[in-house]
């Protein structure tokens, strides 16, 4: 299953995006239905229950599946309550996984939530993909990795991103070396420079509107796809350098194009 993730075009309202993906051909969508304290408009769908039937029957009417349910961002303070409703909701668009950056500095209290997250979504038949970024309080995959251990629950995986593991100075080798990887529950593919930026600021940057889609950029992504395990399921997070500029429908539409084309020239299955 190749999916595509919010990032990729944020500015599309979750309906539009479930309809934009499934016409460039994706077989799944990553939406943002639990926004974070800084964006709350970017998209309060957990706590709309006619909006979660809606978007339900749009996923359902055009033939794709609401995989990725965003973002259930692990900091300092949580709110149980609200991350519990989140859950359920998105058990009720029909996710598979809900998608956690480790933003606490404190290890422990944030192994504590994650365990506590885990095993909500497991009481909803839902994964908890961990993700690390090098700008937040879970920086490396190695820090991931840890982190893995000590959450010790069946429900909790990592989601590795291609260039967050690029940024953060992991790679092939760091990947290979993963004693189990069937720690690793999905990945989000995208391609940059293989020359990262030297400040943390212009890395934060080119995450969040600086990507390319795979093959246009340097990272070795035939070879990162070789190390995942067996029927992982992708999903492309590229907010595209070069069309902030265009409509976000424009965006979704050559994301399909490049990247499914991509996907088939390495003979990976695209449905």
């Amino acid at each position: 299953m190749i999916c595509v993730s919010h990032l990729t075009a944020l500015d599309l309202p979750p309906e539009d995006m479930v309809i934009a993906a499934a016409r460039a051909g994706f077989s799944g969508v990553g939406l943002r239905i639990f926004p974070p304290a800084q964006s709350p408009d970017q998209y309060p769908v957990w706590n709309d229950r006619a909006r979660i039937r809606s978007l339900r029957d749009i996923a359902r009417d055009h033939g794709i599946r609401i995989f990725e349910a965003e973002s259930f961002g692990m900091g300092a303070e949580v709110d149980r309550t609200a991350y519990a409703r989140a859950v359920e909701a998105a058990a009720e668009l029909g996710a598979g996984v809900i998608t956690s950056a480790g933003i606490d500095d404190d290890a422990g209290r944030l192994a504590a939530n994650y365990h506590w997250l885990a095993e909500t979504a497991a009481g909803h038949g839902l994964v908890l993909a961990m993700e690390f970024m090098p700008y937040r309080g879970m920086k490396t995959l190695e820090a991931a990795l840890k982190m893995h251990r000590r959450v010790d629950h069946p429900r909790a995986k990592l989601l590795i991103d291609a260039i967050h593991l690029s940024r953060s100075g992991a790679g092939l080798a760091e990947m290979a070396a993963i004693p189990d990887r069937s720690a690793i529950g999905h990945f989000h593919i995208c391609d940059a420079p293989a020359i990262p930026p030297a400040q943390l600021e212009d890395k934060l940057q080119e995450s969040r509107t600086g990507r390319l889609y795979p093959g246009e950029g340097g990272l070795p992504l035939s070879d990162l796809l070789a190390l995942l395990p067996e029927g992982c399921p992708i999903s492309l997070e590229a907010p595209h350098r070069d069309q902030q500029g265009w409509a976000p429908q424009d965006r979704i539409a050559a994301a399909g194009r490049v990247t499914l084309d991509w996907f088939r020239r390495h003979s990976v299955e695209v449905a």
